[in-house]
């Protein structure tokens, strides 16, 4: 263990910390990127659906009529 105390005296906990911190955050993102992305996808697509739904709302409360692309209308169905 003393490579590991004499790495962080090394680097201060400042820039020569960067090498082993890519590293980490590489081995991470590659072993965790299948759960992290579904999980990512399905809130994405949450948000998205209400993002819609709301500007279609904000499009018939300043228009008075329906937007033709608003969520349950018939063109978005095309």
């Amino acid at each position: 263990m003393s490579w590991w105390h004499a790495y962080w005296a090394w680097t201060g906990g400042n820039i020569g910390a960067m090498p082993l911190e890519f590293a980490i955050t590489a081995v991470v993102g590659v072993v965790f990127r299948g759960p992290i992305g579904r999980l990512l996808e399905g809130d994405a697509l949450k948000e998205a659906k209400a993002a819609r739904r709301i500007a279609a709302d904000l499009f018939e409360h300043h228009t008075g009529r329906p937007h033709p692309d608003a969520p349950g209308s018939e063109s978005e169905a095309k």
